[in-house]
This record gives C-alpha cells, structure tokens and sequence, in this order.
C-alpha cells in the first residue's frame, strides 16, 4: 500500500528517512525493493528532496492478524495513525479476540493492506486511548518518543483510600515477581519507573486519581499503587480484597504527541467511564 509523505524542507531522502529513528536495514530494504518514489520515478538514497515534494513509499505488506468482527470506537484518525478508545476485556495481540483482530477487520473493510501495529500496550482490562500506527516509518519515530518519554500519557484510576498528600511522585524501579507469575513488584534490581499522581476527589474512602506516567513499564501503576497501600478497586492480583468493581479501575485518559508528518499537537482525549465517577 502506497503512503505519501509532505516534504517540508531540503533534505537526502536518506537522511528524511533516518531522521524517523528507521533502522538502517529497513531503510537498505526500502530501497532494494524500488519501494520509494517521486510521482512515478523510482528514487534511490541520494536523491534530495524539495520542499512541497510528496514522497511516496510503497509499503509491500499485508494484514498480519486474523480479522474478527467489531465496531471500533475511532478517536482520531489519518493516513499515519488510527487512535482507539480501548473497551475493557480485550488484550492487545493474540492470535484470536484481541484488539489487533479487530483492527484488522476495520483494515479489510477499509482497503487498508498494511501490518497491524500498535506503539504501545494496555492491560487486558484498562480502558481508553491506544495508538495504532500505519507505517513503519511513523512507528519507529512513536518508539523513539516512547523511549524519550515525548510522549504525555495521562491516566485516571480510582484506587482504595485516602492521601494525606495531593500530589506526588513515586520514583520506584519494577522488576520481575518470582513467586506471582505475571505480577510485577518493586526491586531495587528492576528497572526505573516514575508515575505521578494527584488527587482529584474522593469520597472517605477511595480516591479518584490523575496519573501523569514518566515512564512505562508493565503494570507500573497497578505495581506503584500497591506498593504505598492504595491499591487500584477492582485489582485482585495486586491486593484490593474488595468487590465494588469486576475489573481494576484503570483508564488511558489523555496522550499527547507532536505528529511527525504535520508537526502539529495532537492531544486525544477519552472520555472517563461512569463507574470511575464518585458520587
């Protein structure tokens, strides 16, 4: 499937494409293949490229996930990205019943013959905004945000208790639980993880947070709430004992990114479910 792509200024087309963080194999392949042109004539890596040029590349690919039926909530969408709100009990990838299926049918309904890729993960059941990117070039320029943290993630989660202090940073390396499978826990062998948070409401008992995630390791915040006594209603497998919530109250409520075709903002917003809501 062929992307085209806004020049902005002059530039060697080899170096446009390195300045997305793309690998240099990948970007050799690009080239091998007689995948990327101007209007119809092929171009090889020392060609210069001009402002107003439109680049195309010639992405030979095809959906790499069965397509399952479904009803996406689109948020955002264009030629680089495709933005979901996230419903709850579904995981990321699998071979069946995950959300990369179900963007393959929303990929097969739409002509769109391209892999399916996401630049990053939600737990099975945390709710809200998730990325899919389109092309490689775009996704190794997300995965370079990612690793930058250039990317804002912000959450809102209601957790049990109550905090004496508003707001705070919980600067705590997560590693590997040995003994829980597929639980995480603080170690100081683990690897860095930094989640802030502040208090937005709570009602005596339990809290409504806003979480501003610095890092992003896997169940950082599940694993930080738990590790300061307030842990996440709903989270059974890091210590909430209560049965106010079927699943942890966990919400991917705001990412903001700069869009490395536009150059533009872009601040997508989900809106925060009703059982996160404390009366």
């Amino acid at each position: 499937m062929k992307i085209n792509y806004l020049i902005n200024k002059e530039i060697k087309v080899r170096d446009y494409l390195l300045s997305f963080y793309l690998s240099k194999s990948k970007i050799y392949k690009l080239f091998l293949d007689k995948c990327i042109s101007i209007g119809d004539n092929i171009i090889n890596e020392n060609y210069i490229l001009k402002p107003n040029d439109i680049l195309t590349i010639d992405y030979k690919e095809k959906r790499d996930y069965k397509p399952e039926e479904f009803n996406l909530d689109i948020l955002y969408e264009d030629d680089y990205f495709l933005i979901i709100n996230k419903p709850k009990g579904l995981i990321i990838h699998d071979e069946s019943n995950s959300l990369c299926n179900k963007v393959s049918y929303y990929y097969l309904k739409n002509n769109i013959d391209l892999n399916i890729r996401f630049a990053h993960r939600l737990d099975m059941d945390t709710t809200g905004v998730i990325i899919y990117v389109k092309c490689p070039l775009c996704l190794a320029y997300m995965n370079h945000y990612i690793e930058t943290h250039e990317i804002r993630r912000n959450y809102v989660a209601v957790v049990n208790g109550i905090f004496k202090n508003k707001k705070g940073t919980i600067n705590l390396p997560i590693g590997e639980n040995r003994h829980i499978a597929n639980k995480k826990r603080v170690s100081k062998t683990g690897k860095e993880a930094i989640t802030h948070y502040e208090v937005l409401k709570d009602d005596g008992k339990k809290s409504l947070l806003s979480i501003l995630l610095e890092t992003g390791r896997t169940h950082q915040i599940r694993c930080h709430m738990e590790y300061i006594g307030h842990p996440l209603i709903g989270d059974t497998l890091y210590g909430d004992k209560s049965n106010l919530s079927n699943r942890y109250l966990l919400h991917s409520y705001k990412v903001s990114f700069i869009h490395p075709i536009t150059g533009k903002k872009l601040d997508i917003v989900s809106k925060i479910p009703e059982d996160f809501i404390l009366r």
